[in-house]
């Protein structure tokens, strides 16, 4: 990779990074409260199906794989990165008056814990292949409850430059 991709990657994160902290530290108004809610739980579902799940699907966090260590660690950084991402949509929930957000709102801090206990496990290194498996139930309980509601959640991808 030349500096100057690895640059512009660099610069695309950062902006990323600071548009959503300074989103969410803007009064949450109902103004496109579920899509806002949406938005933000599917950059977070996006984290753990890229760097997580599909990963430990593919074997990847097993022993004896080239590179194990880092993806597990990547994976623990993008868990970390979820947190946030639903601690927004829990903010963007707490201050709606819609119903669905309402009741999803629950699930969402079962849901905050969950990543961030297991992220930072796998930041440090450590894997337990039932954490991942729970998280994945979990995730598909929060999606599931929000799309029998009319609330379809699904992965955002943020895309970066290419070189």
């Amino acid at each position: 990779m030349t500096a100057a991709s690895y640059l512009k990657k660099l610069v695309v994160i950062c902006a990323l990074a600071a548009a959503m902290v300074l989103g969410s530290l803007g009064s949450a108004n109902a103004f496109l409260d579920k899509t806002r809610f949406v938005a933000h739980l599917g950059v977070a579902y996006f984290c753990f199906h890229q760097w997580v799940w599909k990963p430990y699907k593919a074997g990847a966090f097993e022993s004896g794989v080239p590179h194990r260590t880092s993806t597990i660690v990547k994976g623990g950084v993008a868990l970390l990165f979820a947190v946030h991402e639903v601690g927004v949509a829990k903010k963007i929930a707490d201050r709606s008056n819609d119903p669905l957000l309402r009741k999803l709102d629950g699930n969402l801090a079962t849901l905050t814990s969950s990543f961030g206990t297991i992220g930072q496990k796998l930041k440090s290194g450590s894997f337990d292949p039932k954490d991942i498996e729970g998280l994945n139930t979990l995730t598909g309980l929060v999606g599931t409850q929000a799309a029998a509601d009319g609330a379809t959640i699904k992965d955002v991808p943020v895309p970066l430059p290419s070189k």
